[in-house]
C-alpha cells in the first residue's frame, strides 16, 4: 500500500512539473545560474535529530566544508544549505520543491531513506540538479536511468551477496528473512532471498510489521518447526535494535545477521548484552591502511574527539566529490558535473578510489562485516 501510495504522488509531482514553473525550463535556468554569486550552494535534506543522535554525517559534512572553505573552490566558498526533512515524506518533497526552485543551488546531498530520496529524485531530475545519494543502497534508484541522480554507497544486491556467502560458510541451511515494510526493506529482503538461493541455502519463511509479542511468539513458533537455523534482518535502526530486543527475550542463540541498516556508531550501546553475536554489514573498514583514510580519522579525531563511523566518511566524501568535480571542470553546472562523473576515470576519496557507471551507481567501494563481540565490534573476513 505504501508503494501504491508513493506512485500516485510521484504521478502527480510529475504533473506539477509539466504544467507548473519547476519545468524543463529549470533546468535551462540552472545551467546558467548555478554557482552565480560569492557561494556555491549545496544543499543537504536529513532528518536532523537521527543522524545528530546515531551517526558522525554531519560531522564529516562539517569537516570537509572546513577544508573545502580554507582553499576555496575556483575562487569562490561552498555553502550548505541543511535542512531537516525529518525523516516525512511530505516535508521532503516540500523541500525538494524548494530546492529545485533556487536555480543558483548545484546540487544536493541526500535524501537520507529510501522511501523518501527515491519518489523525490524525480522532482531533481527533472529540474537539472545534481544529486549524489550517501546513505540509500536500493537498487530502484539506478533503475531511473537518472542523469542527474548518483548512487555513492555499494547497492543492496552487493550487501546481500556478501551476507550470504558468510551465511553459507557458516553452514546456515533454512534462514528467516524478516523486513521492514519500505523499499529499502522489500528491495533488500529480495536481493538476500535470491543471493540465498544461489548460495544453497532455503529461506523457510520472510515476514515484516510484527507489532505485538504475540505476533512474534507465533512466528517463533512457526520457523523452529521449520528447523530455522538464522535469520537475517532488512531493517533500518531504531526498529532493527527494537526487533532484536524482543526476539532475543524468546530466543538468546540463533544466530541473526543484518544488512548495514544496523550500521549506525551507536549499535552495540544501543543492543547491549542483546547485541552478542549480531553480524552485519557495513561499506567502512577502519582497518583499512590507506593514507587518506589514516589522514581523516586522525583530523576527525582532533576536532570531535571520538572516533567517525561509516556515515561520517560519507559525508565528508560527498561533498569532496561535488567539489572536486567542480574543479576539475571550471563549472557549476549540474548538466556538466554529471557527464563527468560519469565518464571519469575513478577519484579518490577517503573512502576508496571510486567512479560511476552509466546509470549512476558507485564503482569500486567495498562491503565488509562486523560482529558484535563482548560489546565491541569486531570486524571478521
Amino acid at each position: 500500500m505504501k508503494r501504491i501510495v508513493k506512485i500516485l504522488l510521484v504521478f502527480m509531482l510529475s504533473l506539477g512539473t509539466l504544467t507548473g514553473c519547476w519545468d524543463a525550463d529549470l533546468a535551462k535556468q540552472r545551467a546558467k545560474e548555478a554557482g552565480q554569486g560569492d557561494d556555491i550552494i549545496i544543499g543537504v535534506p536529513v532528518p536532523r535529530d537521527f543522524t545528530e543522535k546515531n551517526t558522525g554525517f554531519l560531522k564529516g559534512l562539517e569537516l570537509a566544508l572546513e577544508d573545502i572553505n580554507s582553499r576555496g573552490v575556483n575562487n569562490k566558498k561552498v555553502k550548505l544549505e541543511i535542512v531537516d526533512d525529518r525523516g516525512v515524506f511530505k516535508n521532503a518533497v516540500d523541500i525538494a520543491q524548494g530546492f529545485s526552485e533556487n536555480t543558483r543551488m548545484t546540487a544536493v546531498i541526500g535524501h537520507w531513506f529510501s522511501d523518501i530520496c527515491i519518489p523525490v529524485s524525480s522532482i531533481y531530475e527533472e529540474s537539472g540538479l545534481l544529486v549524489v545519494v550517501p546513505t540509500v543502497s536500493n537498487t530502484e534508484l539506478a533503475e531511473n536511468n537518472y542523469r542527474y541522480i548518483f548512487q555513492n554507497v555499494p547497492s543492496d544486491k552487493k550487501v546481500a551477496e556478501h551476507i550470504c556467502l558468510h551465511a553459507k560458510n557458516e553452514g546456515f541451511k533454512h534462514m528467516v528473512i524478516y523486513y521492514e515494510d519500505s523499499s529499502y526493506g522489500w528491495n533488500l529482503a529480495d536481493a538476500f532471498e535470491k543471493e540465498a538461493k544461489n548460495n544453497g541455502i532455503k529461506i523457510v519463511d520472510r515476514c515484516s510489521d510484527m507489532i505485538s509479542e504475540i505476533d512474534l511468539r507465533r512466528a517463533h513458533d512457526k520457523w523452529t518447526a521449520l528447523d530455522f537455523d538464522a535469520v537475517f534482518l532488512a531493517l533500518n535502526m531504531p526498529e532493527g535494535g527494537q526487533f532484536i530486543k524482543e526476539f532475543r527475550k524468546l530466543d538468546p542463540r540463533t544466530p541473526i545477521l543484518s544488512g548495514d541498516g544496523l550500521d549506525v556508531s551507536n549499535i552495540a550501546e544501543a543492543l547491549g548484552g542483546d547485541g552478542e553475536g549480531v553480524v552485519m554489514a557495513t561499506i567502512y573498514n577502519p582497518l583499512d591502511g590507506r593514507p587518506e583514510l589514516k589522514e581523516f580519522k586522525e583530523r576527525y579525531r582532533q576536532k570531535y574527539g571520538e572516533e567517525p563511523d561509516v556515515w561520517a566518511i560519507q559525508g565528508y566524501d560527498s561533498l569532496q566529490l561535488i567539489t572536486r568535480a567542480i574543479e576539475e571542470t571550471d563549472s557549476c553546472s549540474p548538466a556538466v558535473l554529471a557527464d563527468y562523473l560519469r565518464n571519469m576515470k575513478s577519484m579518490r576519496l577517503v573512502a576508496g578510489d571510486i567512479s560511476f557507471n552509466d546509470y549512476g551507481e558507485v564503482q569500486g567501494r567495498e562491503v565488509y562485516k562486523k560482529k558484535i563481540v563482548n560489546g565491541e565490534l569486531k570486524y571478521i573476513d
